[in-house]
């Protein structure tokens, strides 16, 4: 699951503790967002339910929202979904010869294993990957990206970054790392870790030669 922080158009700490150059923590001063509202009656309407954790679970989940808005022409001008957009540049940063197996996909994008093949299906028809059989594993596959698959996938990361930076450009630059890493502590302390790293084909192919010299 993805965490977000306040919206790229809060420039304060959103109550979460972040602490400026100086070591201080402030809270926020001046200035309301969307969540405040929500909050305020909540606090009000149903006392009962209020927690720490309210405010940021919702800041996380409306600036997802915004993000996602903001990037979706990204996708829409290449005819992709963001599940599209997961797979490709997932393979593509695993380096060449950019290919993974649809498990590895399936722990790294959060998706469940028909939704995978849902999307390699698509893909594969667009011409943007191939599969093939593992020939030492009969009951799993190779997704490797094609050279359109390589190109696309490479125009549209860059794309993506540029829409990225321009959503955080009011941002300071200081403030997105600290609170980048404010929730990088959010996403460790429940248990949210790197999964481990993917085993390409060479990987395995080596791991397999390393076996039979042991023999």
């Amino acid at each position: 699951m993805a965490f977000w922080f306040a919206s790229g158009r809060i420039i304060h700490n959103g109550g979460l503790g972040l602490h400026p150059p100086g070591g201080t923590m402030t809270r926020r001063t001046s200035g309301r967002d969307l969540i405040d509202g929500m909050v305020d009656a909540r606090q009000r309407e149903m006392p009962d339910l209020d927690r720490p954790g309210y405010e940021l679970a919702r800041r996380a989940v409306r600036l997802g929202v915004l993000l996602e808005d903001a990037l979706a022409p990204v996708l829409a001008s290449r005819n992709l979904t963001k599940s599209d957009y997961g797979v490709l540049s997932a393979l593509r940063l695993v380096g060449a010869p950019y290919e993974l197996r649809p498990s590895d996909l399936k722990t790294r994008l959060l998706l469940t294993s028909g939704g995978v093949t849902t999307v390699l299906k698509r893909l594969e028809k667009a011409g943007l990957i191939e599969r093939e059989q593992d020939t030492t594993d009969g009951r799993s596959s190779w997704v490797r990206l094609t050279n359109t698959g390589i190109e696309t996938a490479g125009a549209t990361m860059q794309a993506w970054s540029e829409a990225e930076s321009h959503f955080f450009q009011a941002v300071p630059p200081e403030l997105r790392q600290a609170a980048s890493d404010t929730l990088h502590e959010v996403l460790l302390a429940i248990g949210d870790l790197e999964p481990p790293t993917p085993q390409t084909k060479k990987r395995r192919e080596r791991s397999s030669q390393k076996t039979l010299m042991a023999l």
